[in-house]
């Protein structure tokens, strides 16, 4: 098995960091699993690639690859989250260590076979096996190989945020447009197609299929929960260079000057 991950740096000021590919991928998942999986990656030390190395090289005797883990007290989901209740941090964090091995990250890759193109949909799980739940006051996320290329070994090309500035959100929503946003921290300025926003977002199909549901359950709930709680300067507007049809949206914000958000 993969080797354990523990810190002892202040959590809540630790960063989360991943491939910019990874955050426009379809990430289907709920604010408790989204909580637990930022908090073990903010564990994780991006940089060294030997931890990718050794997470992805397969073993001769199994031809499989270990992965690797990372454990997550109790006590440190409560410093991470303080809105969380103490009497229930434990249950909520087995529940969600639960759940995760059930989130992927999907996307759509196209391949040629025989001289012809196609598109085919891709998936591969955050963690390779159920967490023990029987262990008293932690658990154990065991990452799958498959998904460290995104998180280890990263030198460039990466989104980064401060796990705090996430902490206190209490939609989904606003926690993936933070994570677009913070790829483009830089610029202050987020251009993104419509089908590739829904993606990032996993917006649901209701809201794919209707513009104005996914302004109204979506795109505004997470601005004004950025707004409030980060106090990001966010303005945004439909793109709509052909008629009616909404084709991207184009986002720009200016970080507090009295935090770093990123």
């Amino acid at each position: 098995m993969g080797d354990s991950v523990e810190h002892s740096k202040e959590l809540r000021d630790q960063s989360v960091v991943i491939k910019n590919e990874l955050v426009r991928r379809i990430q289907r998942m709920k604010l408790s699993e989204k909580r637990l999986l930022a908090l073990a990656i903010a564990k994780c030390n991006p940089k060294p690639k030997m931890l990718l190395h050794k997470a992805t090289r397969l073993d001769p005797q199994t031809g499989l690859a270990p992965g690797w883990s990372v454990r997550v007290t109790a006590q440190e989901f409560m410093e991470a989250y303080p809105q969380v209740d103490p009497k229930h941090a434990y249950s909520d964090l087995k529940e969600a260590a639960e759940n995760l091995f059930e989130c992927r990250v999907e996307w759509d890759a196209e391949v040629t076979e025989r001289g012809k193109k196609t598109t085919v949909r891709k998936a591969v799980r955050w963690i390779y096996e159920k967490a023990d739940t029987t262990t008293a006051g932690w658990v154990e996320i065991k990452f799958s190989p498959s998904i460290a290329p995104y998180l280890l070994g990263i030198e460039d090309e990466f989104t980064r945020y401060k796990l705090r500035h996430a902490a206190d959100l209490r939609s989904i929503y606003s926690w993936r447009l933070l994570e677009i946003m913070a790829q483009f921290r830089q610029s202050g300025l987020v251009m993104i197609g419509y089908d590739e926003f829904c993606q990032a977002m996993a917006a649901p199909q209701s809201c794919v299929k209707d513009s104005g549901q996914l302004r109204r359950r979506v795109i505004e709930v997470a601005v004004k929960e950025l707004q409030e709680k980060n106090g990001l300067a966010i303005e945004w507007e439909a793109l709509k260079p052909a008629g009616r049809k909404v084709t991207g949206f184009k986002f720009t914000f200016k970080a507090d000057p009295q935090g770093r958000l990123f």
